[in-house]
């Protein structure tokens, strides 16, 4: 909500306490109702740097005070004053990006701009400010989806700097396609701490060490509540922390497949080389006894990796709730 006139000039005055000279008459003049004079006194102070002036003269092109309203320009001053840790001129510019008013619409810079609010010392605990840019968080923190072949990315706001990405479905080419475009939005809502949630049943094997690449270049956190096996297994050591939620959370390795042309299901070396590869990158100190794992246990059948082991072994970095089924009865997952 764009601030008073009231409660402006209250700020301004209350800013005019650590400010001389010009700041001081533009106060005045404010004060006086002329605000064309108030704006010829502060822009040279904005021009200047001084972030006090900036956000002002923001509110004087936005309301037309003393001048026409020019919702670009107020954007641009807002902008400069919030760069420099104006509380206020940062909830001034997440509420333009979120309405669209002298910027373009974007729900992600909106939520950036609100979480610098939050994060900013200057906006004192409990203060109306911090709670209206946590209502407005709230409310933009709604839920995405990209489908692809055999599958969907869902990806929600936890909180201001934490996205949860849940893939559900199959790993496919289309998978790592369209995590790409997870990636630029997760970017785009300012999100600093990024989690992949794996429900996914597994896939191909050189598809999935393509997106699990992408998942570790992009710094994601793998989380999964039930089984994740095969090509799922290998998403999930991707993670820069890898976390076990629950008591039916666990990692299932096997020897790799192929396929033939009736369908026919065929174990193979062949992809040991690759997969060597992968996990002496994601967790080098514990490669080589996951892989003797992979090689001893047949493509048609899996080696479950869970709890305690799972942590010596690399595997997980955490579990979570280890004695606890967060699916409720066993009859509640099908």
């Amino acid at each position: 909500m764009i601030k008073t006139v009231a409660a402006l000039a209250w700020l301004f005055v209350v800013c005019a306490n650590a400010l001389a000279g010009p700041y001081d008459d533009g106060v005045a003049a404010y004060d006086q109702g002329h605000y064309a004079t108030a704006l010829k006194l502060w822009l040279p102070l904005a021009e200047q740097g001084q972030a006090a002036a900036q956000f002002n003269v923001a509110v004087l092109y936005e309301k037309g005070l003393g001048t026409a309203v020019d919702h670009a320009e107020a954007a641009r001053w807002y902008l400069k004053a919030a760069r420099q840790g104006d509380p206020d001129a940062q909830y001034s510019v997440a509420l333009l990006y979120e309405t669209g008013s002298g910027l373009a619409k974007d729900a992600g810079e909106a939520r950036k701009w609100y979480a610098e609010v939050l994060a900013n010392p200057r906006a004192t605990a409990n203060s109306p400010l911090r709670q209206r840019a946590t209502q407005h968080l709230k409310e933009l923190s709604t839920q995405e989806v990209i489908a692809f072949d055999q599958g969907r990315f869902v990806i929600a706001n936890a909180d201001a700097q934490t996205c949860v990405v849940a893939l559900q479905g199959k790993i496919t080419r289309e998978a790592s396609v369209g995590f790409e475009d997870v990636v630029r939005r997760t970017e785009r809502a300012g999100c600093a701490d990024r989690w992949l949630l794996l429900e996914s049943p597994g896939g191909v094997l050189s598809d999935a060490l393509e997106l699990a690449r992408d998942i570790r270049y992009g710094r994601f956190r793998t989380v999964t509540r039930y089984d994740c096996a095969s090509a799922c297994s290998l998403l999930f050591t991707a993670g820069i922390e890898r976390v076990l939620v629950g008591s039916r959370a666990r990692i299932g390795f096997h020897e790799a497949a192929t396929i033939d042309k009736s369908n026919e299901r065929h174990c193979s070396d062949g992809f040991d080389l690759l997969m060597r590869r992968h996990l002496m990158w994601v967790i080098p100190e514990h490669a080589d006894d996951v892989m003797r794992i992979v090689r001893s246990t047949s493509c048609r059948t899996i080696e479950w990796i869970a709890g305690q082991r799972a942590l010596d072994l690399g595997v997980a970095t955490r579990v979570d709730a280890g004695d606890v089924d967060v699916f409720g009865s066993r009859g509640s997952r099908k």
